[in-house]
Parts: structure tokens; C-alpha cells; sequence
């Protein structure tokens, strides 16, 4: 959901990483659905809530639109 809300802005994952204030890796991560663990296992992201928050900002949504585009 965050790649596709990101690809229809025309930003790159560059551009949305800065305006949220978090790495690229990190919103790889974000947009993979996957979590950066330091064991074998893939585990889900599970990104801070500060960060949902900068994600849901960067496209001028609220937290609850977000959460609801997202089907979460």
C-alpha cells in the first residue's frame, strides 16, 4: 500500500524516506511488508508508530485513513 501511494506521488523511495525521516532500507522494509531482524526468520514489519505517523503526514492522510487503505 505505501509503495503504491508512493509510486502515484512520483516520489522514490529516496524522497518519501527523507520526508518521514527514516532510511531507505528501512522503508524498503515498510513496503516489503518485513521486518529488519537480526535471526533467520522473516518476521512482518512492524514499523514505530512515529513512523506511521511521518508515513501517513507524507501523503497528507491521517493515521486512520492510512491504517484503512491499508486494510490493517
Amino acid at each position: 500500500m505505501v509503495r503504491a501511494l508512493r509510486q502515484e506521488s512520483g516520489l522514490t523511495q529516496e524522497m518519501l524516506a527523507d520526508r518521514v525521516g527514516i532510511t531507505k532500507n528501512q522503508l524498503q522494509l515498510i513496503e516489503a511488508g518485513r521486518s529488519a531482524s537480526g535471526n533467520q526468520g522473516v518476521a512482518p514489519s512492524n514499523p514505530r508508530m512515529t513512523t506511521v505517523f511521518g508515513i501517513a503526514d507524507a501523503f497528507d492522510l491521517s493515521v486512520e485513513q492510512l491504517m484503512a487503505e491499508s486494510r490493517l
